[in-house]
C-alpha cells in the first residue's frame, strides 16, 4: 500500500508540463548546491595552484583552461567536450582541475594536503564531498557516434518500438563486472555472494523466474580456479541489445561508483529500471523521483524480489514508471542537455574565480 501511495504521489509530481521546465532552472539548483562551500571565499589563484601542486603528481588529475574560447589541456574525451562547448557557447575564461577516473575516494579529502582544496570536477561522487564538483562523466565522448552514450541513444531509440512492453519477459536482466564501490577488486570465493552484484548473480541461480544476472568477467582474485568460477558463479554471459530490451525489467547497480552510461540507457530503454539506493550520485540524480522514474531498491538488494513482485502485480503502473524514466532521459540527458549543464557549471565556476587565467605550459 505504501509503495502504491508513493507511486501516485510521484505521478502527481511528474507531468509533461513540469518536465518541460527550463533545463537551466534545475541545472542551476544543482550547480549552486555543488559550489555552495566556495560562495563566501571564492576560488583564488593561490588555492588552485596549491591544489594542483598535489594533484599533478597523479595521472588521473588533469588541468584544463579555456582562454579566449580556446581549450588548453591534455587530449582526452573531456577536452572533446570542452571544444564542443566553446563552439556552442561563449564560455568565460576558466582554469580548473578534473578527476579523469570513475570515483574519487572520500579518504582523499581527509588528507592534510586536500583539506580546504580548490574545486575538483568529477563524474560522480559520494554525496558528502562538497569540494568535488559534478560535471560530465569522463567516459562520454561527445564526438563519437559509434560508441558510448551517443551510440546507446541511437540504439535504445531504434529498439524501443521493436520491443513492445506486453511482449517483454517479466524478469530483471543484469550483466556486469564484479565491482562494487568500496569492494572494487575485492571479490573472492568466500565473499562474492554477500556483495551486491555477486548477490544478484547468486539470487539469479536460485530464482531464474525473477532474475537473469551474470558476470561479464570473473573476479580477478578467483581467476586461479576457473572451473570453480564456472561452477559457483555460472558462465560468463553477454546479451545482444535486441535481446536485452526483450526483458521488462533492468537494474542499475553501482560499480566503482554510479554506473554510467548504464543508468542512462536503462532508463531510456522503455524497460522498468530498479535502481539501487546509494550515497554516490551523478549531477542529475536528485532530479529523478523514486516511484515515478524508477523503483528504488535497498543497497544490499534485500527487497529486490519483493519489488519485482510488486511490478508484476501492478503492470500498468510499472509500465508508466518505465515511460516516465524514458521521458526523463529524453528531456534532460541528451547531448545538448549535457553540454548545457557543463556550460552552466563553468559559468558558475567563473563567477567565483578571483583571478584571470593564464595559459599553463604542460
Amino acid at each position: 500500500m505504501f509503495s502504491v501511495l508513493l507511486f501516485v504521489l510521484g505521478l502527481m509530481w511528474f507531468s509533461p508540463d513540469i518536465s518541460r521546465e527550463k533545463d537551466s532552472d534545475w541545472m542551476k539548483r544543482r550547480i549552486n548546491q555543488e559550489f555552495l562551500i566556495f560562495e563566501k571565499e571564492g576560488i583564488s589563484k593561490e588555492l588552485l595552484e596549491k591544489t594542483w601542486k598535489v594533484c599533478q603528481k597523479k595521472k588521473e588529475f588533469l588541468r584544463f583552461q579555456i582562454i579566449d574560447s580556446q581549450v588548453h589541456g591534455p587530449e582526452c574525451r573531456v577536452k572533446h567536450l570542452l571544444n564542443a562547448l566553446v563552439q556552442k557557447f561563449k564560455v568565460p575564461d576558466v582554469d580548473f582541475i578534473y578527476y579523469n577516473e570513475d570515483r574519487i575516494r572520500k579518504s582523499v579529502f581527509q588528507r592534510k594536503e586536500f583539506r580546504g582544496c580548490a574545486p575538483i570536477f568529477v563524474s560522480a561522487k559520494h554525496r558528502s564531498l562538497d569540494r568535488a564538483i559534478l560535471f560530465s562523466d569522463w567516459v562520454y565522448d561527445v564526438d563519437d557516434q559509434d560508441r558510448g552514450w551517443n551510440f546507446l541513444i541511437q540504439t535504445m531509440n531504434a529498439l524501443y518500438s521493436q520491443c513492445p512492453w506486453d511482449q517483454k519477459k517479466e524478469v530483471v536482466l543484469w550483466r556486469g563486472t564484479p565491482w562494487d564501490g568500496k569492494n572494487f577488486q575485492m571479490y573472492t570465493f568466500e565473499n562474492w555472494t554477500t556483495l551486491p552484484r555477486g548477490k544478484l548473480v547468486f539470487e539469479s541461480r536460485k530464482k531464474p523466474d525473477l532474475i537473469d544476472a551474470a558476470f561479464s568477467e570473473y573476479p580477478e582474485r578467483c581467476l586461479f580456479d576457473l572451473d570453480r568460477c564456472k561452477k559457483e558463479m555460472g558462465d560468463i554471459q553477454f546479451v545482444p541489445w535486441e535481446e536485452t530490451l526483450s526483458y521488462k525489467y533492468q537494474i542499475a547497480l553501482d560499480g566503482v561508483t554510479c554506473s554510467f552510461p548504464a543508468t542512462q540507457w536503462k532508463l531510456l530503454s522503455g524497460c522498468l529500471t530498479f535502481k539501487q539506493e546509494s550515497s554516490d550520485i551523478m549531477y542529475f540524480y536528485d532530479e529523478m523521483i523514486p516511484w515515478t522514474h524508477y523503483i528504488p531498491v535497498r543497497n544490499d538488494l534485500s527487497d529486490l524480489q519483493e519489488k519485482i513482485q510488486w511490478a508484476k502485480d501492478h503492470d500498468e503502473m510499472a509500465h508508466q514508471i518505465a515511460e516516465n524514466g524514458r521521458a526523463f532521459v529524453l528531456e534532460h540527458l541528451m547531448p545538448d542537455h549535457i553540454l548545457l549543464y557543463c556550460y552552466q557549471c563553468l559559468l558558475k565556476y567563473a563567477s567565483l574565480q578571483k583571478f584571470t587565467p593564464e595559459k599553463v605550459v604542460y
